[in-house]
């Protein structure tokens, strides 16, 4: 079995689809890097909702995050309701991801005296000159000013930076300033994502190209498998697979509900149909239905479906015809390829 909702520690989210930025690799850009993806349905979830997900779980036993993975909370019509009832249910922490454009210096000052277990994770990847340009239609000016109401009223954030061959040269004075502000953590890290489409640039919907950092371990990486397994596709195949999520007892959710085992396999059911991560869906959908982990429908019972109860872990395995690996998974919690910016090698945390 995944979990049992007795072991869940912490609920990732994805509290809404939308997001004023462009990010080109961004999941809401997924195969083009400048038109929206038109498979990614525009959703918010609601206080209903919440209800749903934090009904069966004790006080101060559950960390929610909503992890960004195709939205930015701060967008939604829904996000301050839904906070509120999330503190009024005694959540262990409150966490967000969020970009920082948006939103007044007085929304954030309220935010920071709601609750001291609200945390928020802001992505700054570079300096004024820099970070618009891979966060398309951010503002840096209003992304410090917001930092600095929050901090100011205590409340405790986070400054992410993604290293490209455009900013790395910044990440001492972006410490500095983040020392200096009072952000808690500092987390330089890299992105996979160039090794993996076997890109080292990208053009955004303004036309800027934006170049992989050049020693980035990634493509080294990538390199070394292609000449052990002949391609990325035959790796994905046949890596041991050592599930993240289920390590850290983690479970994700969707903006339109659905239950996913981690924020990596939520993306893919919204991809096109040529994409292989969206392609080793099918046979989920072949088996089960599109509504088989529709929490709106079925609540944490989903947790006792087959998908969760035993196709995952056989998958994993490679034990059974009818259970087929699913590509996101040999992508992401392989052991010789470390996709996501936020663990191992990928990321570098210092505490402030």
């Amino acid at each position: 079995m995944f979990l049992d909702i007795n072991q869940i520690k912490t609920i990732q989210m994805d509290h809404t689809s939308r997001c004023q930025l462009a990010c080109p690799q961004c999941a809401r850009f997924h195969g083009s890097q400048t038109e929206l993806n038109p498979y990614m349905p525009v959703s918010d979830t609601t206080v209903d909702d919440y209800k749903i997900i934090l009904e069966p779980f004790e006080p101060n036993t559950i960390k929610l995050f909503h992890c960004g993975n195709f939205g930015d909370s701060l967008t939604s019509p829904t996000l301050d309701d839904s906070i509120d009832y999330s503190l009024n249910k005694d959540v262990k922490e409150f966490k967000m991801a969020v970009n920082g454009s948006a939103r007044t210096k007085e929304w954030w000052r309220d935010l920071a005296l709601k609750s001291n277990r609200i945390t928020i994770n802001f992505s700054i990847d570079g300096l004024e000159d820099t970070n618009h340009l891979y966060r398309v239609n951010s503002n840096f000016k209003k992304i410090m000013e917001n930092a600095k109401a929050f901090i100011d009223a205590g409340g405790n954030a986070r400054w992410y930076f993604i290293e490209f061959k455009h900013n790395y040269h910044q990440i001492d004075e972006a410490r500095r300033i983040a020392t200096d502000m009072g952000f808690k953590q500092f987390n330089a890290k890299y992105t996979g994502r160039f090794a993996e489409q076997q890109q080292k640039e990208i053009e955004t919907k303004k036309g800027t190209v934006i170049e992989d950092k050049k020693d980035n371990h990634n493509q080294k990486d990538m390199q070394q498998i292609q000449h052990a397994y002949k391609s990325f596709e035959e790796y994905i195949e046949q890596t041991p697979i050592v599930c993240k999520y289920k390590q850290e007892q983690s479970i994700f959710i969707d903006m339109e509900m659905k239950l996913w085992p981690c924020t990596w396999m939520g993306a893919p059911a919204y991809f096109g149909p040529n994409n292989p991560q969206r392609q080793s869906f099918d046979n989920l959908y072949k088996l089960y239905g599109n509504d088989f982990n529709d929490m709106r429908k079925h609540g944490w019972d989903i947790l006792e479906h087959e998908f969760f109860a035993t196709y995952l872990d056989r998958s994993w395995n490679n034990q059974s015809n009818k259970y087929k690996r699913i590509y996101t998974c040999g992508r992401t919690c392989g052991n010789k390829f470390e996709f996501s910016s936020g663990y191992g090698k990928n990321t570098r945390r210092q505490n402030l």
